[in-house]
């Protein structure tokens, strides 16, 4: 992980962001790449009245200001963690963000965004975070809104259900992984096996164990709960740092397509959440 990338569009979140960022980055001796973007104006089709060019001036007016402040936080973090970094800010032909963004997290090895809002924002398109787990081929890291604390990435807790997504999501992690001092490989309610069967879940750790990793399999109960609750709870009660988790869908819709525990682990997460699809 060499090349990391920062989305800063979240304009409550730029600081927090920023200095999440610049930690990691120092973690792994890495060039983290800022990013601002400059979106057009969105317009919809039932809107008939012309649009004088003032309009399309005052928003990029205020999104140029957001920009610059979020340019000053992400410098001031870099200096202070004392990283290898580059500024960019894009003004963007459309009026969807995660465009340019995808487009420009493609060459990198992670991005680093923050959790979605409740609410949608002016700052970002409801689907922005959707976008960038499914669309740029990149794991991407989304840091809570609030309540977690500072990150060391030593222990590690990955949410495995023999899915291609877990998969993904576990290579694509291998590195943070590696320098963890604990890792749990955790599978809420896994399938019941006969005595001598295959299992899974131990076979993960056990290979996870062969590239040094400090890895452990845990089956969990959810003892009627949903499992993105489960593993969260885990997390807290065990006090791990990072959770590495696959994204997946239970529907071909793609409003649909953060379902079940992912839409769980977007929506309440206390600690940084890391997803591949």
């Amino acid at each position: 992980m060499k090349n990391l990338l920062v989305t800063l569009n979240d304009h409550d979140q730029r600081a927090a962001l920023s200095r999440f960022a610049a930690r990691l980055a120092k973690h792994f001796g890495s060039r983290l790449d800022g990013l601002y973007v400059v979106p057009a104006l969105r317009l919809y089709p039932v809107v008939t009245v012309h649009v004088p060019p003032e309009v399309f001036e005052a928003q990029r007016k205020v999104f140029r200001q957001r920009g610059e402040q979020a340019r000053e936080a992400f410098e001031r973090a870099c200096a202070e963690h004392g990283v290898d970094c580059g500024w960019h800010l894009f003004e963007s032909f459309t009026p969807l963000v995660a465009d340019t963004v995808i487009e420009l997290a493609r060459p990198r090895d992670l991005v680093i965004a923050a959790q979605p809002p409740s609410e949608e924002k002016p700052d970002e398109e409801a689907d922005f975070a959707d976008r960038l787990v499914m669309e740029t081929g990149r794991p991407v890291l989304f840091v809570p809104r609030k309540g977690h604390r500072e990150t060391k990435f030593d222990h590690i807790m990955v949410g495995w259900n023999d899915t291609r997504e877990a998969t993904r999501a576990l290579n694509d992690s291998l590195p943070l992984l590696k320098r963890a001092k604990r890792v749990d490989v955790v599978w809420v309610d896994p399938p019941e096996r006969r005595k001598g069967e295959h299992d899974p879940l131990t076979d993960v750790a056990e290979a996870l164990r062969r590239h040094k990793v400090p890895a452990e399999a845990m089956p969990l109960r959810s003892a009627g709960r949903m499992p993105g609750e489960v593993l969260l709870a885990h997390a807290e009660e065990n006090g791990a740092d990072l959770l590495v988790s696959g994204a997946w869908g239970h529907s071909r819709l793609r409003e649909y397509v953060f379902g079940g525990a992912t839409r769980q682990l977007l929506k309440d997460m206390t600690l940084p959440v890391f997803m591949a699809h």
